[in-house]
C-alpha cells in the first residue's frame, strides 16, 4: 500500500535504518525491503514479519528517545501504549503519513543512507542556510538523480532553494552532462526558474569520465554533504553530513580544484531588451523549436505588435522586433519551425503577450492572433504547431538544432544561452518526441476555440 511505503520509509530515516539492516532483522531479501519502500510490493501479509518489524523499530525508537517524532500525530496523542499505537499507525492503510508535520523533523545524525537519507540530509543542509545571507553554495553531483525525482521532496527542495537565493546567497554548481538526454533535460529544466534569478553560475567538466565511481559534494559556509556510489546503484549508499570546520574547508578546496577544470555551461546574461532581441535574430538558417508561455511571437500579427509596443511606451522596440519576425518567417522557406503555444478557450484579461512584459491581450486581439496562426499553417509548409494548455510559465524556450538553446524570462532582462552540444540536443530531442498533429486537426481545434470565445462574448 502506498501509505505503508511512506510510513516505513519515515521510520527507516529517523532511526537511520538501511534496507540491509531491516532485511537482516526480519529476515527477508534487501530487494524485498526496497520494493516495500518504493510501493512496488504491497504491505507484508506475514503476521510474524509484521511483529518483527514493529519490535525492531520500537526498540530503536525507545533506545534513541525518538518518541517526540510522533508527538504531532493524533493517534499517539490519544494513546498511552506507544507500541500499540505504532503498530496501528504503520499497518492501518487508512492512516496517512502527515507529511506537513513530519518532513522537516530532521535528525542531526552524521550518517544518512540511500536516496531517502540523501533527501533528508539535503533538507537539513538547506534549512541550515536558508536564513543566512551573502553565502555561496558549492554543489556537485554525478551520482544517480533518483533521489531528486520524488515529487514531494522536489517541491520542498525547490522552495528552500528559492528562499536561499532570495536572501542574497549565490550558487556555483557543476553539472554532469555525460548522461542520457532525458536525464539532462530533467536536471536542467528543474533548474531553469532558479537560473533565471541570475544568482547561479552553472559549469560542467568538458572531458569524458568513466563514471563508475561517482561522487556528491554539497558545501556551504559551515556544513557539507558528501557521498560516493558505484554506477547507478544508490541503495543503502552512505551520505555523510560534515560540520567539522577543517573538514568543510578541505572539501571546499577539493571543489574549487575541480571547478578549475570546468567550463561555463550557460551564459546567464542581463541586458537591455533591444540587445536581447538582436541576439535572438540569430535564430535563422536552421530547424527551430519555439516553446512559448503564451501565443508565440512569430505568429503575432504586425499590427498587434505595433499596438502593444506603442501602448507600453516601447516604440524603440518596434523596428528590431519586426526585423526578428521577418528573420523567422524567412527561415520557413528552407527550414522547419515547430511552434509550441499555450492556448485557452476561456478568455481572461491576464493572458500576456510573449514579446513584451506588462501588457495583455484583448479578446478581439487574441482571436485575431489565432486566425493568423491558421493562416500561417496554410501558407507555410514548414510551419507546424503543437497546442498545449498548461499553467503559463514565465519564460520561453528557443532551440536551434545542434547549435543553440536560449531561455528568455518574460518579466525581467534575464536570458540563458547555451551552445553545449549535449544540453542543446537534450532539449531538441525532448521536443521531437511530441507527436505533431496533422495541420487540418490543429486548424479545427483553433477554430473551435475561436467559436467558443465568440459564443461566450
Amino acid at each position: 500500500m502506498k501509505m505503508f511505503n511512506e510510513k516505513l520509509s519515515f521510520l527507516m530515516i529517523i532511526t537511520n535504518t538501511s534496507n540491509s539492516d531491516l532485511a537482516s532483522a526480519i529476515p527477508v531479501s534487501v530487494s524485498c525491503v526496497s520494493r516495500w519502500r518504493t510501493g512496488k510490493r504491497n504491505l507484508p501479509k506475514n503476521s510474524f514479519n509484521n511483529s518483527v518489524i514493529i519490535n525492531y523499530f520500537y526498540k530503536k525508537i525507545i533506545t534513541d528517545k525518538l518518541e517526540y517524532k510522533f508527538s504531532d500525530i493524533e493517534l499517539f496523542k490519544k494513546s498511552k501504549d506507544f507500541k500499540l499505537s505504532l503498530t496501528e499507525w504503520l499497518f492501518d492503510k487508512n492512516i496517512k503519513l502527515d507529511n506537513e508535520n513530519i518532513n522537516l523533523k530532521i535528525t542531526n545524525s552524521t550518517y544518512y543512507y540511500g536516496d531517502d537519507g540523501k533527501r533528508q540530509a539535503v533538507i537539513r543542509f538547506l534549512n541550515n542556510i536558508k536564513d543566512k545571507t551573502n553565502q555561496t553554495l558549492l554543489l556537485f553531483s554525478d551520482e544517480s538523480m533518483s533521489w531528486m525525482l520524488e515529487e514531494k521532496f522536489a517541491c520542498t527542495w525547490s522552495k528552500l532553494l528559492i528562499k536561499v537565493l532570495k536572501n542574497g546567497n549565490k550558487i556555483k554548481i557543476i553539472h554532469t552532462i555525460a548522461r542520457e538526454y532525458n536525464e539532462i533535460f530533467e536536471a536542467v529544466s528543474k533548474w531553469i526558474p532558479l537560473y533565471l534569478t541570475g544568482m547561479i553560475e552553472p559549469f560542467y567538466y568538458p572531458k569524458l569520465r568513466d563514471r563508475i565511481i561517482r561522487r556528491t559534494i554539497f558545501i556551504c559556509s559551515s556544513d557539507a554533504i558528501i557521498s560516493n556510489s558505484i554506477g547507478n546503484s544508490t541503495d543503502d549508499m552512505l551520505n555523510i553530513y560534515v560540520t567539522d570546520k577543517m573538514a568543510v574547508s578541505s572539501l571546499r578546496k577539493e571543489f574549487y580544484n575541480y571547478l578549475g577544470l570546468c567550463t561555463p555551461l550557460m551564459n546567464i546574461i542581463t541586458k537591455k531588451r533591444k540587445e536581447k532581441i538582436n541576439e535572438l535574430c540569430s535564430l535563422d538558417n536552421a530547424n527551430i523549436v519555439i516553446d512559448s508561455y503564451s501565443l508565440s511571437f512569430i505568429s503575432t500579427p504586425k499590427d498587434i505588435i505595433f499596438k502593444a509596443l506603442t501602448e507600453t511606451n516601447n516604440d524603440k522596440l518596434i523596428s528590431p522586433l519586426l526585423q526578428r519576425k521577418e528573420t523567422l518567417l524567412n527561415n520557413l522557406k528552407d527550414y522547419i519551425i515547430l511552434d509550441i503555444i499555450n492556448v485557452t478557450d476561456i478568455f481572461n484579461k491576464t493572458i500576456p503577450y510573449s514579446f513584451v512584459a506588462g501588457t495583455y491581450y484583448t479578446r478581439d486581439d487574441y482571436i485575431k492572433h489565432l486566425e493568423n496562426i491558421i493562416t500561417m499553417l496554410k501558407q507555410y509548409e514548414n510551419y507546424n504547431v503543437i497546442l498545449k494548455q498548461d499553467i503559463l510559465n514565465s519564460f520561453s524556450i528557443y532551440v536551434k538544432e545542434n547549435t543553440e538553446l536560449i531561455i528568455e524570462k518574460n518579466d525581467s532582462n534575464t536570458m540563458l544561452i547555451s551552445h553545449e552540444h549535449n544540453i542543446v540536443n537534450a532539449f531538441w530531442e525532448h521536443y521531437l518526441i511530441n507527436d505533431i498533429e496533422q495541420k487540418n486537426k490543429v486548424i479545427d481545434k483553433l477554430q473551435n476555440i475561436m467559436n467558443t470565445m465568440h459564443l461566450n462574448n
